[in-house]
């Protein structure tokens, strides 16, 4: 009989531990992309350090144009020149970018590819756009 109690007890502990285990909640704030935001300044410091930024918002779709103003600094007649730009990015923890964002010339497209954490990779264009 006393058996019978210790089983009894034992078996109903572990059910109860069984059933009390619940799975995780998914975590809503990580990122479900891998490019969280992107910008470009002139590369020469000298000239200025304003980040320009696209006017889309994460997630970026294939092709990511930033856009710059015709004449900078602003009220100035002075065409911008966006072939040398300094790219920067934000990016989640074991997420890599190739190739590494340097100077681009924007008035080109260049081709980025993101590595996700998972081994997928996106491939995104790059493109400075002069508003008129």
């Amino acid at each position: 009989m006393k058996k019978t109690k210790t089983f009894s007890a034992l078996l109903l502990g572990m059910i109860l531990f069984m059933t009390s285990c619940e799975s995780p909640e998914d975590n809503i704030s990580a990122p479900t992309y891998a490019l969280i935001g992107i910008a470009a300044q002139f590369a020469d410091e000298s000239i200025s350090t304003q980040q320009f930024t696209p006017k889309q918002q994460p997630p970026f779709g294939d092709t990511i144009r930033i856009q710059f103003p015709r004449y900078f600094p602003a009220g100035s007649s002075t065409p911008i020149d966006i072939s040398n730009m300094r790219i920067t990015a934000t990016i989640p923890v074991n997420v890599s970018i190739r190739p590494k964002l340097t100077v681009m010339d924007l008035n080109v497209a260049n081709t980025i590819e993101v590595i996700n954490s998972d081994g997928t990779i996106d491939k995104h264009v790059i493109i400075g756009e002069i508003e008129k």
